[in-house]
């Protein structure tokens, strides 16, 4: 047997002398003293080894920190990927019902794209009969739902009228309808959360960036007016009727003012009622003279500041809120088969992050076949452009946005090895401290 090329050591840890081994491909972490580390050190290069060395070894072989020698990692990484590309169990359509929005937010990257344009009636209608028979094709397990924009509650109707449908269509075929809306929050109604919840609702999403006085600078109104408050006050009258998940942005100049909201999420009794809470850093838009300005901002991980992400996760846990856990930025969910992102005109992508640029048009509700674009996603194999690095379980070869914007190129690699050099060892760390 010998030692699975997936293995990150991170060395005197949790104690001088002994090694915490995380495998980025079962996601398996163990600790191991000196002497076992020389015995696996051994294994790979063909030494004999004594019997309880041989015992410790076969321990470590069921968590997949060793494998077989006979064992063919790169194809098992393949096969893996080839399963999560391919799995029919769930049909995922994100659909933008509006590609308006009622906020103004500093850092949008969709701020190019805004637009008056919304679904009408016609495109709803024609979203339902396309889903419907993706649906009499695959027959999933689940049909995902996911509203968002734009800010897709400028649009209820749309998102109405879908639901309604896709549930008559998904309760005769025995098929879980599940439906979430991403939404700044502003709009929220709980009469439309009434409508939705029997129909399938699972989550709403809404971003706060910080206490009130930090999240109004970030996400004003179109006139500048803040928006916290009215959030706030829709949060508390979702409060215990659906999961809600707070997510927020950060940079240097709001990051200390998200403890003070975690505190009023918790004197205000959210423990219990949210889902998930997760920060992310603030990335300046990239200018790219293969893409219209300001029509998509991505970003590298490699300059993130991970003491202020385990700042934050900390922070959140103790207050008891359930905060976003591991590692892997991918692989992205816009590389399986049976996810799609449809915008208010019909046209469908891959991947939101896509929307309204028409060199990534994969196809058309008014169509039946997919076009060339949609056959170069789905032949995109990070398993062998990225063969050797022990990442790519965690990556999937990075976002093909990101590729395209910063090489030109969306079949190029968006390598993402130094954010994790930095970041696995940190992570790894506190998740084992915090058992």
């Amino acid at each position: 047997m010998r030692g699975s090329k997936f293995n990150i050591f991170i060395p005197s840890f949790p104690d001088e002398g002994e090694f915490l081994v995380f495998n980025t491909f079962t996601d398996s972490r163990v600790v191991i003293n000196e002497e076992l580390k020389k015995a696996m050190e051994k294994a790979d290069g063909n030494a004999p080894l004594k019997r309880n060395e041989v015992d410790y070894l076969n321990q470590l072989k069921e968590l997949g920190i060793m494998v077989d020698d006979e064992v063919d990692e790169d194809r098992e990484l393949q096969y893996w990927y080839q399963k999560f590309r391919y799995d029919p169990s769930t049909l995922s359509i994100t659909i933008l019902t509006t590609y308006a929005c009622n906020l103004r937010c500093i850092y949008c990257f969709q701020e190019g794209l805004h637009s008056p344009s919304s679904m009408d009636r016609g495109i709803s209608g024609k979203v339902i009969r396309w889903t419907s028979g993706k649906l009499h094709t695959l027959f999933p397990r689940t049909l995902e739902l996911i509203f968002y924009g734009g800010e897709p509650l400028l649009n209820p109707k749309a998102i109405r009228i879908i639901s309604q449908e896709m549930s008559e269509v998904t309760k005769p075929m025995g098929i879980a309808l599940k439906i979430s809306i991403i939404t700044n929050g502003v709009l929220v109604d709980g009469e439309l959360v009434d409508f939705l919840l029997p129909l399938g609702l699972k989550e709403i999403k809404v971003t706060l960036d910080g206490d009130r006085e930090a999240h109004d600078l970030k996400r004003p109104h179109q006139n500048g007016d803040g928006t916290f408050e009215t959030i706030f006050k829709n949060l508390l009258q979702l409060k215990g009727k659906v999961p809600i998940s707070i997510g927020g942005n950060f940079d240097d100049s709001n990051k200390e003012s998200i403890p003070r909201l975690l505190d009023l999420l918790e004197e205000h009794g959210f423990n219990g009622h949210l889902k998930r809470v997760g920060f992310k850093p603030i990335f300046s838009s990239l200018d790219a003279a293969n893409v219209p300005r300001n029509s998509l901002s991505t970003c590298t991980f490699s300059d993130i500041n991970v003491d202020d992400m385990l700042w934050l996760r900390r922070e959140t846990e103790k207050r008891g809120f359930p905060s976003q856990t591991g590692i892997a930025l991918g692989p992205c969910g816009a590389a399986g088969e049976n996810t799609y992102t449809i915008d208010p005109f019909g046209k469908i992508y891959k991947c939101p992050g896509s929307a309204g640029m028409d060199q990534f048009v994969i196809g058309d509700i008014n169509e039946e076949e997919f076009n060339y674009r949609n056959t170069q996603f789905m032949t995109f194999d990070p398993c062998k452009i990225c063969r050797g690095c022990p990442y790519i379980p965690l990556c999937g070869g990075g976002c093909r946005m990101g590729a395209y914007i910063k090489k030109g190129d969306f079949l190029d690699i968006a390598c993402e090895r130094k954010y994790f050099d930095k970041t696995a060892p940190e992570i790894v760390k506190y998740e084992y401290l915090a058992g």
